[in-house]
């Protein structure tokens, strides 16, 4: 049956229910020019600014193109996510629930999860000039770069081939007891 008690859905922001309900403006040349990676540079020809700190309740899921820039730090209670057309840039420190990329990261602190960091698709590149925490961290053919990482379980895959999965921390049978049995069983083909 149904439990008696069930927590409400987290809200889910994007950049279009940011721009009404935060505010966002459109980036000024000068604020464009904090993309330190010229490849994601080149990715970026207009975006939308919060300038400050940002909190957030719930996931924010940057998707169809969306460029969002943070001057500040970037604190979100759910998780932030990034399709393979999205760009994300935050000014100092990145702090989420989880981390899912396929699209574009640039940080220019630390990145600090208290899951999942979930690097997959190649079209993505990603950038941390900090240190990278997260109890698990999985990267696959994603373009990743952090200065430091600090997983409780890390491992790098193939996104298309099974059997060339390396942990830098931990195991598989650690991965499972972290993720469970469903949760490890859809990534397990990977590894």
């Amino acid at each position: 049956g149904e439990p008696a008690w069930q927590a409400p859905p987290m809200p889910s922001h994007s950049v279009e229910s940011l721009t009404q309900s935060h505010n966002l403006v459109a980036a000024t040349e000068s604020q464009l020019e904090l993309v330190a990676d010229e490849d994601i540079r080149g990715c970026v020809d207009e975006a939308m600014v919060f300038e400050g700190d940002l909190t957030l309740e719930g996931d924010l899921d940057l998707n169809s193109g969306a460029v969002l820039i943070v001057t500040g730090n970037l604190v979100c209670s759910g998780s932030v996510v990034t399709d393979e057309t999205a760009t994300l840039i935050v000014g100092k420190n990145l702090r989420a629930r989880h981390l899912y990329l396929e699209g574009n990261l640039e940080v220019h602190g630390d990145a600090t999860l208290r899951g999942v960091v979930y690097g997959f698709y190649e079209a993505g590149i990603s950038r941390v000039y900090g240190t990278t925490r997260a109890a698990i961290g999985l990267l696959g053919n994603h373009d990743w770069e952090s200065e430091a990482e600090e997983y409780e379980i890390g491992a790098q895959f193939s996104n298309h081939s099974q059997g060339h999965c390396k942990f830098s921390s931990g195991d598989a049978e650690a991965l499972r007891t972290a993720m469970g049995d469903d949760g490890f069983a859809m990534i397990a083909r990977m590894l």
